[in-house]
């Protein structure tokens, strides 16, 4: 007849003489020990496992918010700002979203212009250098006026993924001249905003009449960045030309919060996007857990 289990274990343990193997004893005493710390390290692991979970599906909610924002920007804008809304059932929360208009850049009403905007034309053009890493980008200055312009400030913003490369500047539009922008705003990660400030103690630089000047800086970084070409404006002193933009897109910012059933804020999404009806350009993204 088979034997039990209880039967070849104790056989196991014992010498011929019935007397359990102390080895044996110690082992098993040991092995009692690290049951329960087991038990509770897989527990944990496991809880960790589904807030790790919760998490994840709490990002993807936040982002599809954010997504949903971006779209209504685009096709949609709304009439006044800020405004907010929800979206429901995405992977088992509800996402509050914020989309809100930014009003100024650096001091600056976003939009403005002077009266005679037009006597300043403001073009870019970036290139990138494999060789080197770099982007060059170049700022071109055309007055369309026969009276000399006076150059106050240069400001560029610029996506995530980019550096400026220390003494890059090539410049007759600085005071001094190929001065480094000061300051710089930002980091790599975050999107770098750019300023070159001239002093008016110093005489500020000018275009002659009908003439065009150039501005010139290098960036670092990976090829391909969406939105390079960055977005800001050349603020000018002479005949009302007052600021002239870089770009026409309008920056936003939009916060999409994640709950759970609970209502308890998840995961948190802030982005901001620079847009217009025909494009949209991410300006720089963070996840707030």
């Amino acid at each position: 007849m088979m034997k039990s289990v209880r039967e070849i274990f104790l056989k196991i343990i014992k010498r011929q003489d019935g007397v359990a193997l102390p080895s044996v004893l110690a082992m098993f005493a040991i092995g009692s020990l690290l049951i329960v710390p087991s038990i509770n390290y897989i527990a944990t692991n496991l809880n960790a496992g589904m807030m790790a979970e919760e998490e994840f599906m709490g990002i993807l909610a936040a982002d599809a918010g954010v997504e949903d924002a971006l779209w209504k920007i685009k096709n949609d804008t709304p009439d006044s700002f800020p405004y907010t809304y929800q979206i429901t059932e995405i992977n088992g929360h509800t996402v509050d979203i914020t989309i809100d208009e930014v009003n100024t850049l650096a001091g600056e009403p976003i939009g403005q212009t002077g009266s005679h905007s037009e006597r300043l034309t403001v073009t870019e053009n970036v290139t990138y250098d494999y060789n080197t890493g770099n982007y060059t980008y170049t700022l071109s200055l055309t007055s369309n006026h026969n009276k000399p312009i006076k150059i106050d400030k240069i400001l560029i913003d610029f996506p995530p993924g980019v550096d400026y490369v220390d003494g890059s500047t090539s410049s007759n539009v600085t005071e001094p001249e190929d001065a480094d922008p000061h300051p710089v705003s930002g980091t790599p990660a975050t999107g770098l905003t750019l300023v070159w400030e001239n002093s008016q103690a110093g005489g500020l630089p000018t275009i002659s009449g009908w003439a065009t000047e150039y501005h010139y800086f290098k960036l670092s970084g990976p090829p391909g960045i969406e939105g390079i070409e960055g977005h800001g404006f050349v603020e000018a002193l002479s005949d009302d030309i007052g600021t002239v933009w870089v770009s026409e897109e309008i920056p936003y910012s939009v916060e999409a919060k994640a709950k759970d059933a609970s209502e308890e804020v998840v995961i948190t999404i802030r982005a901001g996007v620079w847009g217009s009806s025909t494009e949209l350009e991410i300006s720089c993204w963070q996840v707030i857990r």
